[in-house]
């Protein structure tokens, strides 16, 4: 993909959507409980597609923001500067379902196909900018304005579909390795290609 890349726009991001803030005004007890859903912390660190099923609940609240399919959700916090910021993509459209207040939500323009910004802003080239806007002692936090000024990649839509649709089945194929027994791989040195090949798939999912 490299030879791509050199001719490919680059935008801000806040050119191509608007954000948006999580919960706000609850406390605790407003919590575990109610008709409404919302997509913790922990989900958005954890997955560069959201995983609709890792859902916690709280009351309906129509003065609260709603996630929508393809918004891209940043955490605003984390103890060290390589883990803040980062970015989940959301897969589905549900009703009554918000974000949690240690986030912002990203909703984008159609500018992007969903899968390929997914893995673009897990790019070691985009969260390298992201951890230069870390800012902080004890724990970094990053401002949603100066995330929306960085500068990204934007190819034609159906290369953005074409590359989206590579990362997603490059990440169910690492994600069936992992989850291989380990009694199924022969000792030695067919247990080391086996771990090989796992490396080889993540360096290509750095895209940098």
């Amino acid at each position: 993909m490299r030879p791509l890349v050199s001719s490919w726009e680059q935008r801000k991001l806040g050119d191509m959507g608007t954000t948006y803030g999580g919960l706000t005004g609850k406390s605790k007890e407003d919590f575990g409980h109610g008709a409404a859903w919302f997509v913790p912390y922990t989900n958005v660190f954890d997955n560069p597609v959201g995983d609709s099923t890792r859902l916690e609940r709280v009351e309906i609240d129509p003065s609260q923001n709603v996630v929508r399919r393809g918004d891209a959700l940043f955490t605003v916090s984390s103890e060290t500067p390589e883990e803040v910021g980062m970015s989940s993509v959301w897969p589905s459209d549900l009703d009554d379902l918000y974000l949690n207040s240690f986030c912002f939500g990203y909703r984008q323009d159609g500018s992007f196909d969903p899968s390929y910004l997914a893995y673009m802003l897990r790019a070691d080239s985009f969260r390298n900018q992201i951890e230069m806007l870390a800012q902080g002692i004890s724990r970094f936090n990053i401002s949603k304005g100066k995330v929306m000024e960085i500068e990204v990649p934007v190819p034609n839509k159906r290369e953005q579909a074409r590359i989206g649709r590579l990362f997603v089945d490059l990440d169910s194929l690492i994600t069936l390795h992992q989850r291989e027994p380990p009694h199924t791989m022969k000792e030695g040195k067919n247990a080391n290609r086996h771990q090989w090949r796992i490396t080889f798939l993540r360096l290509l999912l750095a895209m940098d």
